[in-house]
């Protein structure tokens, strides 16, 4: 297989009561971790060379590009998700190589930008979220 499109991926947020799926999203980008470095570096050092240890893993920021429809129950969601500055479960499905994968994991939105309104174009917004702890990866519900 030399690649897969990944039409069909999906957002959802929880409100509080149970998670939502965003309405018209166009693009998402997961969150990525990445390991943290400690210097252990002593004069002892062989060759003068730096020295590290692994640290902490930041499970990273992700992104969601939506058509932005103002006052619709998505751009509410994201809104008040925003401003509640509560952490949020958060489930990402995308294409698989067979069916679809889920990732799963809580997220602090720390972004909800509205893009430029333009004449001749849609209207979007991308909406930002700091990943809080582990998330997991599974089949696809």
């Amino acid at each position: 297989m030399a690649g897969k499109h990944g039409f069909g991926a999906k957002f959802f947020l929880h409100d509080g009561t149970s998670l939502v799926e965003i309405a018209d999203v166009m693009s998402v980008t997961p969150p990525s971790p990445t390991v943290e470095t400690i210097d252990t570096t002593t004069h002892a050092s062989a060759g003068g060379v730096r020295e590290f240890i692994a640290g902490l893993i930041d499970t990273g920021e992700g992104s969601i590009r939506v058509n932005w429809i103002p006052g619709s129950a998505s751009d509410v969601l994201l809104a008040a998700a925003v401003l509640s500055r509560q952490v949020k479960a958060f489930k990402i499905n995308v294409p698989a190589g067979t069916g679809t994968r889920d990732f799963t994991g809580n997220c602090v939105v720390t972004g909800y930008e509205k893009d430029d309104v333009v004449i001749d174009d849609k209207m979007t917004a991308v909406l930002t979220i700091k990943a809080s702890g582990l998330i997991t990866e599974a089949a696809g519900a």
